[in-house]
């Protein structure tokens, strides 16, 4: 395991992540918004509560 921060470790990967997206169209403010939707979701969020829609 490394020594860095994870907060040190993960920064310049989604900074690159958000620019492929620029270059493939995608707006930073999309992307940002898809991103925090996905982190949030029920694939990430164990806490996540299904509601009707999703069952």
């Amino acid at each position: 395991m490394t020594d860095t921060p994870a907060h040190d470790w993960l920064l310049p990967r989604l900074e690159q992540l958000l620019t492929e997206a620029a270059q493939a169209g995608i707006e930073r403010t999309v992307a940002i918004a898809v991103l925090t939707d996905l982190i949030t979701g029920e694939g990430f969020n164990p806490t996540h509560i299904a509601t009707d829609i999703d069952a």
